[in-house]
């Protein structure tokens, strides 16, 4: 906190929360937005990516000492992989044997993966089934995160 008695022009946290109650995280997160709309520059890092998503409009991901990726944070989440989750009969068929599909999980009555590419491509295979559920969402900056050190 007398780091930001100043008003300085850069903020430098690593992970900041740590030992904080859910109360005081909050209160804090709210002082650096304030920082941050006054014109600092906030250098956030953390493990805890939904204070990431909370906090940060950019992400940089850093794997072995290098920047990996730099992206603004929706458009991570929208761009990147989609997470499917279907219910039904007979769904392990092996009709999801396709480009862009990764971490395909498959049981008799439930299908699991990831996708990224033509959207159109899954939702014609999915047409052809017999379904009880579906889930398309977008995946959680963890996931997007676990995704690069893999």
């Amino acid at each position: 906190m007398q780091g930001l008695l100043h008003s300085p022009k850069l903020i430098v946290l690593d992970e900041p929360t740590s030992g904080l109650d859910p109360l005081m995280q909050q209160k804090f997160f709210n002082l650096i937005v304030e920082e941050n709309k006054k014109g600092a520059t906030v250098l956030f890092s953390s493990h805890i990516l939904s204070e990431v998503h909370q906090l940060c409009n950019r992400v940089a991901i850093i794997k072995d000492g290098n920047i990996v990726s730099i992206q603004d944070v929706k458009a991570m989440q929208r761009d990147n992989y989609k997470k499917f989750t279907i219910r039904g009969n007979n769904l392990n068929n092996g009709k999801f044997n396709v480009e862009g599909i990764s971490e395909l999980k498959e049981r008799e009555d439930k299908v699991s993966f990831f996708f990224k590419g033509d959207v159109n491509q899954i939702v014609k295979i999915i047409s052809e089934l017999k379904l009880t559920d579906i889930i398309i969402e977008e995946p959680t900056l963890e996931e997007i995160f676990m995704h690069y050190y893999e």
